[in-house]
């Protein structure tokens, strides 16, 4: 009678045919391939990006800023307080001034230049080089949540205008403050109560003034 034939498990069969069955060198380098122009993309995309008060800028509207104003703005993260004009880079004080009321990005942060004066100006939290700016054309600004218009109105929040910051600026009789950066834009705010911003990108120049 004839033995029947065992066939021996082989234990390793299993692991073998994962094996048979996993990506090749060449598939994986494929996909490696694939993440890094993935990475590079998402990378290149970033730093051409323009951000307003923690939203990206469609291209529709940095067309139509262009198409203004004449220039287009860099690359970057910037916040703007559409009630006074007033802008800057992300976690900074002021760096200029546009037209108010555009319709750039979301709403102010309170946060926007890292302040921690205690003094909130359209929502936005003072940095010291703002507190310094008001200092040097005379005017001592108070801790408190205030409003400000782009002529100068302002008064406590939710509330009607107490005073202007330009005509305070012309009674104290502080000093004008001057300040020119290095792309040859220049700030100046007057003790008049004059407020005048150059600026210029390439060989294209553009100028914003408030006052007499």
């Amino acid at each position: 009678m004839p033995v029947p034939a065992y066939r021996k498990a082989n234990p390793l069969g299993a692991l073998q045919g994962a094996a048979s069955r996993s990506p090749s060198r060449a598939q994986r380098g494929c996909a490696l391939l694939l993440g890094l122009l993935l990475c590079t993309v998402a990378w290149s995309r970033t730093l051409s990006e323009v951000w307003v008060n923690d939203v990206v800028l469609p291209e529709t509207v940095l067309v139509s800023f262009q198409q203004q104003f004449g220039y287009r703005p860099a690359a970057g993260r910037y916040w703007y307080d559409r009630a006074t004009g007033a802008w800057g880079l992300s976690g900074q004080g002021t760096a200029g001034f546009i037209p108010p009321g555009l319709p750039l990005g979301g709403a102010l942060r309170a946060d926007a230049s890292n302040g921690n004066t205690g003094i909130f100006i359209n929502g936005r939290e003072l940095a010291q080089s703002d507190v310094q700016a008001f200092a040097s054309i005379g005017i001592a600004a108070q801790p408190g949540r205030w409003w400000v218009d782009a002529y100068g109105n302002a008064g406590a929040e939710g509330g009607p205008a107490l005073f202007n910051v330009y005509a305070l600026a012309r009674q104290s009789g502080g000093d004008s403050l001057y300040r020119k950066s290095g792309d040859g834009s220049s700030l100046w705010l007057g003790s008049d109560g004059s407020l005048s911003y150059h600026g210029k990108v390439g060989d294209r120049s553009f100028d914003y003034h408030i006052g007499d």
